[in-house]
């Protein structure tokens, strides 16, 4: 059960990305550097120290932030005087004390930033249980230290902890410290965030609903997650309408058989071609078997579709796998395989097995199986299961 809530600051109560930004780009103004905003994207999040030094280090300048600092924060204090807190936030704060939910504020910006961004809201160190800081910890975000060091600091474990984040670096950073994870969308988009580990993905904090006890707060929270998205293995899925291909599975026979074509049997001389189509997008991803002289080295078909998949997506969920093989009945994934299924799969998702006659329109065998009746009792990380 849920008992605590530790907030990140920059993009969850403030809007104060665009803030730091602007700061940034003046202070690197000033040294004769037109910077882009693209240049801070990818340290969106991981505190102020990388966000200025990462950009200096792109353009060839080599800064010590203990010194720059002062600079940095002057500049922001100045455009923080018109930031405003997000929808929703300091009613979700007056719910969570009045409901005896313990917070904390976990941000991997420096002290002094801090108050100036609590102050800019109307709040004060003295509204949060705790707080933590960047300078507080030997590793920022994307590291888990922040979250663990603020439940700690609360007297929780970190399995009682939900943060409340709205970049990839603290998703990441939440997710390694074993906490549940409330993203909102303020800075990266929901599938993004989806993505990198967050359970529940809201607009806004005024999206969760009022609560007023601990138990109704976290009935609400399992009530939303059960709205977000299907399960698919260890995975939740948003199914968004308009992907479903109108023939999915004659189109993945299709992929599955020419696939098959280029598989690297040079041992066995026996080839097997898979596709899968996955439900976030519809795509079809399709994969041979590769065999080795390390024979254990070899991959099946349906785990390179899968990889394949990945590489293109990230998570996802299967709706469907075909699998050609030359064989009568034609052959089922291997246990490996099915165990790799489990991952992305829906007991009811649907596995094609089909034997290139078939596959060529030639009369053929195809048989269809969901996979909870190849692999009934799939083994899935307790620490990540989805129900």
């Amino acid at each position: 059960m849920i008992t605590g809530i530790l907030f990140d600051m920059d993009g969850v109560l403030i809007d104060s990305e665009p803030i730091i930004l602007s700061a940034a780009q003046a202070y690197f103004a000033r040294r004769g550097i037109e910077t882009k905003a693209g240049d801070f994207t990818p340290f969106v999040g991981a505190g102020d120290r990388r966000y200025l030094v990462g950009v200096g280090e792109q353009y060839g300048l080599s800064l010590d932030f203990d010194s720059e600092r002062k600079e940095l924060y002057e500049l922001y204090e100045e455009a923080a005087r018109e930031a405003s807190s997000f929808d929703g936030v300091h009613r979700f704060l007056s719910d969570a004390k009045r409901a005896g939910l313990k917070i904390a504020l976990a941000t991997g910006s420096e002290h002094h930033k801090a108050l100036i961004n609590l102050a800019a809201i109307g709040l004060s160190e003295a509204d949060f249980d705790g707080v933590v800081t960047g300078e507080q910890v030997r590793r920022n975000k994307p590291a888990p230290d922040i979250y663990q060091l603020a439940a700690l600091l609360m007297g929780l474990g970190p399995d009682q902890c939900l943060v409340v984040e709205d970049a990839i670096h603290g998703v990441v950073s939440a997710q390694r410290a074993g906490c549940a994870i409330l993203a909102v969308p303020n800075t990266f988009d929901a599938s993004a965030l989806t993505a990198a580990g967050a359970d529940l993905v809201l607009p806004t904090l005024a999206d969760f609903g009022p609560f007023d006890t601990i138990d109704a707060f976290n009935k609400r929270f399992k009530a939303l997650i059960d709205q977000s998205g299907v399960v698919y293995g260890a995975n939740r899925i948003v199914v968004k309408d308009g992907k479903k291909r109108e023939h999915p599975f004659e189109e993945a026979v299709r992929a599955a058989l020419a696939s098959r074509t280029n598989a690297y049997a040079p041992y066995s001389r026996y080839k097997v071609g898979a596709a899968l189509v996955t439900a976030g997008s519809g795509k079809i991803y399709s994969g041979c078997n590769v065999e080795n002289s390390s024979y254990g080295a070899t991959i099946c078909a349906e785990r390179n579709a899968i990889l394949h998949a990945v590489s293109e997506e990230g998570v996802l969920g299967i709706d469907l796998l075909v699998v050609v093989s030359e064989d009568d009945p034609p052959a089922p994934p291997c246990a490996q395989c099915l165990q790799v299924l489990a991952e992305f799969c829906r007991p009811e998702s649907e596995i094609h097995l089909v034997d290139v006659a078939f596959a060529e329109g030639r009369g053929g065998v195809h048989e269809v199986y969901r996979f909870s009746a190849l692999l009934p009792h799939p083994f899935i990380f307790p620490a990540i299961r989805q129900s």
